[in-house]
């Protein structure tokens, strides 16, 4: 503790980089490309697993990295689960851990002035900020090299053992980080080599700096090498169809420097400023040369800065543009350079704390560009993937898939895939038939399709949602195996609805409506089809027709391929051969093989085509009707579905296929009928209601109602005899607006939210309550104040639940005024209470529009109340409005003690449902089962 009184600065500059850093870290979803690349090499199953992906550098194309921050963040996500946040804090950490390796740096190439101005203008560095706070090894890569570049220098200058052991690891870890680190390789031995040739008056022996270096490289060389021999050719080959690209040195440097003094300047219609940072490094740097006691350090800033620039800019081809962020060392020189001229400017000054105090608010003043653009830009959310997830989840039923239809920028079928498995975890059944028993279990499938022209979706799906990227589509699947064709040719239907009715199992496979192709090319695949005539009958294949197409380089020939294997079943297959026709048999299997090779490419079944002969007669009584009732009874469940009939929680088709519904719209005094098609009584998790329900009164029964406890001894008390059963009553205390969306679990804790959108077709406006005086935007998805004057936005509901807690999502957009009129503010009353603040926004006086894309969030603690719940926005100014549409929704979500409601049981077959409004209702009810 006395030694970190004594000197403070290094922990003071840590805690002040770690706070913007972690400021909103898990809020914005994954960006494409960059972090979801990142994800994909750190979702696989295994340690092995990650190292295996990032040796073929696949899925995808674009990441030549070595595995270190991929194996941490794997780690971490064994650790922390799918978590933004957690993902996040490696880079966090690692970026505030540049403050003080740049302190110490500083301090040892120009005194403690010197470290102190580095320091903190790091800390505050909106780029560095901004690359800490992404799923990407830079910021790692950034603070391995300040450590294996400061344990150099002081093993140059002392030779101790223990200086050149952490160099050896701070430099094996960083070239295992990023091949970037070569040139932190080319700077040690350079800065090595001026050492020996011109050593300091106390420089240890040469002896011990060669044996330390030469013990470091062969560290490096120990761990490294196999990595590399096993990769170069990898490497080579897909680095191969490349071209040089590198920019003009001028631009590349002006462009560099921009990014490190004025970051996002540019997207904010604002000058950028090259020459802030740039000029007084190069004084810096001057004054460092002149003065003999600060010329070495000048010398190895110099040269941080070159080795890095020259290797990305030399390097710089059509697969690695020049970027930034791959001469990031470059930022810290030049921060050094800028130290060391204030150093040499106030080395005289005899005052050394005022001294410190004058490097800090130097250091800071560094970052004033950037104030405009902090927080609110650089932590928008501009992919929406975290939207787009919930929108998924609520428009699934029961029994769902998803599939990607067609690939557009930026999605591409390996950014899917980590999306859907980041994201959507388990939340999704394959969208093709799997081959365990339980790989028919889907019943519909989501599309994604991405929002640019293609190919229209299959004729059978329906729009669901629209987003900024993408947009949702509701395709059923059929769920029964078919028959073989009376005509004897059965040819494959390559569309997701009819190609997961016709195969029998899959693996790794999707219908993208012109072929089958793998769904990460990466892997294997095949897809398995089974043909079984009626009983009775045989069936022999007579001739098969393939077309297949396998994707190279250019000058390359494919390495992929899909091949045949046929049998009477799946224990009995053998290479299609068309000179060897099997035996006719009871049934008959053909499986494909879908072989990437060594490219990796697209392999995909562009046609199928199988000729059939069928021998034998049908047994008495079966007919082609007949048999395919009864396979689509083997994967679905079918029953009766009269009008009004609801299915909670379960997929059910009527005798002629069509589903039944499992939520159905209220009226009062209406009857329902909830359906329970099997053999035990059905107990709901949650009831799920989506507009006003008025308060209603629900007669259920005859049915049961556990006492009573804890939900899981509720359940076991479930009365036995159902002759017991009486019709049950219960009321749910709720009304609202028709925005309002409602999952009540009995015996534990609900929600009530309001859900507005402001888009044209969302708008509801008899949602909004009197007290509103706002407007909406015309072409849209915002209100605003008419004629500038103070307005509103308000919301009411009521509850006889207890309400615990207000969470409220918010997405005002203000003009930053230089009078600081606009603002939004969000309130919540009680009943006739007063109006308490849960969050504002106050104009920034930018001369901007800022908080677009930002979510802003605020809790609010309501104690139990019950009655009339008021939540209201107002806004001011002439340029303040409120947003809410799919990619910015707007949502107020009650937290409800719902102990309250009892659990019910529904007894098999069917269960009368009355509901009676006191009031005006109009809701949809549904119902949730695990």
């Amino acid at each position: 503790m006395k030694r970190i009184l004594s000197h403070p600065w290094p922990l003071a500059l840590f805690v002040l980089a770690l706070a913007p850093r972690l400021y909103a870290l898990g809020d914005p979803s994954m960006s494409f490309y960059d972090e979801l690349t990142t994800l994909a090499r750190a979702l696989e199953p295994s340690f092995a697993g990650v190292l295996a992906g990032a040796a073929r550098q696949y899925p995808p194309y674009i990441d030549f990295q070595p595995p270190l921050y991929y194996l941490i963040i794997h780690a971490v996500i064994d650790l922390f689960g799918h978590s933004d946040f957690y993902a996040r804090l490696p880079a966090a950490l690692a970026g505030a851990a540049c403050a003080p390796l740049l302190y110490f740096l500083g301090k040892r190439l120009g005194g403690r002035a010197c470290g102190i101005v580095a320091g903190a203008a790091v800390a505050v560095n909106l780029y560095q900020i901004d690359v800490s706070q992404q799923v990407r090894l830079y910021a790692l890569f950034g603070a391995l090299t300040l450590g294996a570049v400061l344990a150099l220098w002081r093993a140059l200058d002392g030779g101790h053992r223990r200086d050149w052991a952490v160099f050896a690891l701070t430099l094996t870890a960083a070239c295992a980080t990023s091949y970037l680190s070569a040139a932190t390789l080319g700077l040690a031995l350079v800065l090595t080599g001026l050492a020996l040739a011109f050593p300091g008056a106390a420089a240890p022996p040469r002896s011990r700096t060669l044996i330390g270096l030469a013990g470091s490289l062969g560290l490096v060389l120990a761990v490294l090498a196999p990595w590399w021999l096993a990769t170069s050719g990898m490497r080579a080959y897909l680095l191969a169809p490349s071209m040089q690209a590198r920019p003009a040195l001028g631009a590349a440097l002006t462009g560099t420097f921009a990014a490190f003094s004025s970051h996002y300047a540019a997207f904010l219609g604002r000058p950028e400023l090259p020459w802030l940072l740039a000029g007084p490094a190069v004084v810096g740097l001057g004054l460092g040369l002149l003065l003999p006691g600060r010329r070495r350090g000048a010398v190895v800033v110099a040269l941080l800065f070159a080795t890095s620039f020259a290797l990305v800019w030399g390097r710089a081809d059509s697969a690695h543009h020049f970027q930034v962020r791959y001469v990031l060392p470059c930022l810290f020189a030049a921060l050094l350079a800028v130290g060391l001229g204030f150093s040499r400017l106030t080395e005289r000054v005899a005052a050394r704390r005022v001294v410190h105090v004058l490097s800090l608010l130097l250091g800071l003043a560094l970052a004033w560009p950037s104030l405009g653009a902090a927080p609110f830009f650089y932590r928008r959310d501009d992919s929406r993937l975290k939207t787009l997830a919930a929108t998924l989840r609520q428009y699934a039923a029961p029994d769902a898939s998803l599939a990607l239809w067609r690939e557009a920028d930026p999605w591409t079928r390996p950014y899917f895939e980590t999306f859907v498995r980041w994201y959507l975890p388990r939340a999704f059944l394959p969208a093709q038939p799997g081959e365990d028993e339980d790989g028919r279990v889907a019943r519909e499938c989501l599309l994604l399709v991405p929002a640019s022209p293609g190919t229209p979706p299959p004729a059978g799906a329906a729009p669901v949602a629209e987003l900024a990227r993408a947009n949702i589509w509701r395709l059923p699947l059929a769920n029964a195996t078919p028959l073989v064709p009376s005509t004897g040719t059965f040819t494959a239907s390559l569309t997701p609805e009819a190609a997961f009715a016709e195969l029998a199992g899959s693996r790794n496979i999707r219908a993208t409506g012109t072929s089958l192709a793998l769904a990460d090319r990466g892997r294997s695949g095949e897809a398995s089809y089974v043909f079984t005539p009626l009983p009775g009958q045989l069936v022999a294949l007579a001739g098969l027709d393939l077309g297949s197409d396998a994707a190279a380089y250019p000058d390359e020939p494919p390495s992929g391929r899909v091949s045949v294997l046929v049998g009477s079943d799946r224990d009995s297959l053998t290479p299609y051969r068309p000179d060897r026709p099997l035996p006719p048999a009871a049934s008959l299997t053909v499986r494909l093989l879908f072989d990437p090779g060594f490219d990796r490419g697209p392999v995909a079944v562009t046609r199928l085509a199988v000729t059939l002969a069928v021998s034998g007669d049908p047994g008495p009584g079966d007919t082609a009707a007949g048999e395919t009732a009864r396979r689509l009874a083997i994967n679905t469940t079918v029953a009766p579905c009269p009008a009004g009939t609801v299915y909670p929680g379960r997929y059910v088709l009527d005798p002629s296929g069509r589903a039944c519904p499992f939520a159905d719209r209220l009226a009062n005094g209406v009857s329902h009928i909830l359906g329970n098609p099997g053999p035990d009584p059905l107990e709901p998790d949650s009831l799920e209601l989506a507009g006003n329900p008025g308060g209603l009164w629900l007669t259920l029964g005859p049915t049961a109602v556990a006492p009573q406890g804890p939900v899981k001894s509720r359940r076991a008390a479930r009365l036995a005899d159902p002759a017991q059963w009486e019709p049950v009553r219960l009321q749910i205390p709720l009304a609202g607006p028709a925005v309002m969306a409602a999952s009540l679990t009995p015996g534990e804790t609900g929600t009530a939210a309001l859900l507005p959108l402001f888009t044209d077709a969302g708008f509801v406006p008899d949602a909004w309550a009197v007290q509103t005086t706002a407007v909406k935007l015309p072409g849209q998805p915002a209100a605003s104040c008419p004629d500038a004057k103070p307005c509103a936005v308000a919301y009411e509901l009521t509850t006889g639940y207890p309400a615990r807690r207000l969470d409220l999502t918010w997405f005002p957009r203000l003009f930053g005024d230089v009078a600081g009129e606009n603002g939004a503010v969000a309130e919540v009353a009680v009943g006739d209470g007063p109006f308490q603040p849960v969050d504002a926004f106050a104009s920034t006086r930018s001369g901007r529009w800022d908080g677009l894309g930002v979510t802003r969030r605020a809790s609010f603690d309501l104690g139990r109340a019950t009655g009339t719940i008021r939540v209201r926005f107002r806004l001011s100014g002439d340029g303040a409005q409120l947003w809410s549409s799919p990619e910015t929704p707007l949502a107020a979500v009650l937290s409800l003690d719902t102990r309250s409601l009892p659990v019910v049981s529904l007894p098999p077959g069917e269960t009368a449902l009355t509901a009676e409004c006191p009031g005006q209702c109009d809701a949809t009810l549904g119902f949730g089962v695990e």
